[in-house]
C-alpha cells in the first residue's frame, strides 16, 4: 500500500466521530477479428461473420482479438466499480469450454477479408488485414507470431451455447480501468480457447453478424467524482432486506448521511469503511454478502429503533480526491447468525 493510500486511510479514520447513484452502460466491440495459425500469414477473416478460439482437427491454433473503446464511452477521471465481458458462442465441440483473455501489446488492424465457407480455414489475407504473422497486411508484424500479449492472462471465463457474461473479475475491470486513464495502452484483448485439444475451438459470432444482440459487448458500472450510491443487496431480515442509503456528493469536508432501513430491531450496529469493492461480493450466508475488499476501518456505533431503522454519517476527508470509498453496516440479530449486513454504499472522493 503507497503512503498516500495510508494517510487517506488514516484520514478517513479520523473523520468518522462518530444520491446520486453509479452508471452502467453498454460498450459494443469495435473491431474484431480472428488470427488463423499460418507459416505464410496468409489466411484472414477481418470481415467475416463468425470468430474461432482453439485447436482445429489438424490442429492448427485460432485466436480472437476483440477491442473496446473504453475511453469514448466513460468520461475521464471516472472510477470502474464492476466489468463485465458479453460474448455469444454459436456452437463448441468441448462440453465446457473456457475463454482466456490476454492484454494485447501492439495495435492491429481489423480487415475486409470474408473467409468462404464455414469460415474455419480464412480466407486470402488482404491489405489491412491482421493475420498470424501481421498486425497490419502485408508490411506490419507481430514481434511473435500468433500476436504479442501479455504472458499473464486477465482474466478467463466459462462459455456456453448462446450468450454468455464473465462475472465481474479483478483483471478485467483492471484492464478497463487502464484503458480508461490510459487510452494509449488499449490494444485490446486477445481471446484464447483451449490449445491442448485438436478439434476443440468454439465458434463465436463477429461484430459484423447480422443480428447486433450478438455482438461482443463490456458491460461497466462506474462512478464519477464526487458520486455517491449504492452496491449490492442486504442480507434478508424478515421479509425484507437491510438497506444501507447515501445522499450527497463526496467533496471533501463534506458530511454524507448514512441511513439504514429494514435492519434488525432495537439493536446496535456499526458501519465498515475501505478502499476497496468486491464487486460479486463474498457470501458469508445464503442471500448475505459482504463486498468490502482490503483494510477494513470501523465507524462509530449507532442504534436501530422499533422499526428498524438508524442512522450514521461520514465526512469525507479534505484532500484526497480520486479515492474511492466503499461501506457497509452491521447490525446485531440476537440470533446465531450473529451479524446482519447492508448492502455497500460507494462514493468516489472529488
Amino acid at each position: 500500500m503507497t503512503t498516500r493510500i495510508l494517510r487517506a486511510a488514516a484520514a478517513i479514520a479520523v473523520a468518522i466521530p462518530s444520491l446520486s447513484a453509479q452508471t452502467t452502460t453498454t460498450i459494443v466491440v469495435d473491431k474484431d477479428t480472428a488470427l488463423y495459425e499460418s507459416a505464410t500469414g496468409t489466411l484472414a477473416n477481418g470481415g467475416g461473420t463468425i470468430l474461432f478460439a482453439g485447436l482445429t482437427g489438424q490442429p492448427a491454433a485460432r485466436r480472437v482479438l476483440l477491442h473496446f473503446d473504453v475511453a469514448s464511452a466513460i468520461p475521464a477521471g471516472a472510477r470502474v466499480l464492476s466489468a463485465r465481458l458479453e460474448v455469444t458462442v454459436i456452437s463448441s465441440t468441448l462440453p465446457n469450454p473456457m475463454a482466456t483473455a490476454y492484454r494485447l501489446n501492439q495495435s492491429w488492424s481489423e480487415g475486409t477479408t470474408v473467409a468462404g465457407g464455414g469460415q474455419g480455414s480464412g480466407g486470402t489475407a488482404q491489405a489491412g488485414d491482421a493475420t498470424w504473422l501481421h498486425t497490419n497486411y502485408p508490411n506490419a508484424f507481430w514481434n511473435t507470431p500468433g500476436g504479442d500479449f501479455a504472458a499473464q492472462p486477465s482474466f478467463s471465463m466459462p462459455l456456453a451455447v448462446g450468450s454468455s457474461v464473465s462475472s465481474p473479475l479483478p483483471g478485467l475491470i483492471d484492464d478497463v480501468q487502464d484503458w480508461l486513464d490510459n487510452p494509449g495502452n488499449n490494444f485490446g484483448w486477445l481471446v484464447k480457447g483451449d490449445e491442448t485439444v485438436p478439434g476443440g475451438a468454439f465458434r463465436m459470432h463477429s461484430r459484423e453478424s447480422a443480428n447486433t444482440t450478438n455482438h461482443s459487448r463490456l458491460i461497466v458500472s462506474y462512478l464519477t467524482p464526487g458520486e455517491v450510491g449504492p452496491w449490492g443487496i442486504g442480507c434478508p431480515i424478515g421479509a425484507s432486506t437491510m438497506n444501507l442509503a447515501l445522499t450527497g456528493v463526496a467533496s471533501g469536508g463534506t458530511t454524507i448521511p448514512l441511513n439504514y432501513s429494514g435492519a434488525p430491531l432495537s439493536s446496535i450496529g456499526a458501519t465498515f469503511f475501505s478502499l476497496d469493492l468486491t464487486p460479486a461480493g463474498v457470501e458469508l450466508s445464503p442471500s448475505c454478502s459482504a463486498y468490502l475488499g482490503g483494510t477494513l476501518v470501523p465507524g462509530t456505533t449507532f442504534l436501530t429503533d422499533g422499526s428498524g431503522s438508524g442512522a450514521a454519517s461520514f465526512t469525507v476527508p479534505a484532500g484526497f480526491p480520486g479515492y474511492l470509498v466503499a461501506c457497509q453496516g452491521a447490525v446485531l440479530t440476537g440470533t446465531s447468525i450473529v451479524f446482519a449486513l447492508s448492502n455497500a454504499g460507494v462514493m468516489l472522493t472529488q
